[in-house]
């Protein structure tokens, strides 16, 4: 698996493609999971600058240990939360179901900006995942590139599929 930073870079060099949509592949369009994955580090990350250190509290969660295991998310089981869905979080940010260039292009600056100070987090900053309760440091970055790479895999679905059907 690439690294985030890699990742993002894939984000943006799928950005040609952001109106592509196939509701046999995913409810979604490309930019719908691009600004999704963006959201997604943009609402960790700053979570992780909040944490409280002396409040993190490991605990065994089977649902993370086969997801870290496994390095895949089944499609389909979960739905975002709203404050993570491009459709849910300001109507000005889609157009007919597609996410406009300029906010995907405005969070980009945002992922590459807390990325960056990511880097200088203590070890035991946390955020609290719905799923798979309190992440440390270590755990978030390794959940980030999960699913960012479950995201990846379906636009590279969806993108392929729009190549065959235009031939």
């Amino acid at each position: 698996m690439e690294s985030l930073e890699r990742q993002v870079q894939q984000l943006e060099e799928n950005m040609s493609h952001m109106h592509v949509t196939n509701p046999h592949i995913s409810e979604g369009s490309v930019g719908w999971h691009i600004e999704h994955c963006l959201l997604v580090m943009i609402s960790i990350i700053s979570a992780l600058k909040k944490s409280d250190i002396n409040s993190y509290r490991w605990v065994f969660n089977w649902r993370r240990a086969w997801i870290f295991f496994t390095q895949k998310i089944p499609r389909g089981r979960v739905k975002a939360p709203k404050y993570v869905d491009p459709l849910h979080i300001d109507p000005l940010h889609v157009t007919d179901q597609c996410v406009k260039d300029q906010c995907v292009k405005d969070s980009l600056a945002k992922v590459h900006q807390l990325l960056e100070e990511m880097k200088t987090l203590p070890s035991k900053t946390y955020f609290h995942h719905f799923i798979f309760g309190d992440l440390d440091l270590k755990d978030t970055h390794y959940f980030l590139r999960i699913h960012t790479h479950h995201h990846l895999k379906i636009m590279a679905e969806l993108i392929n599929d729009d190549a065959k059907a235009r031939q």
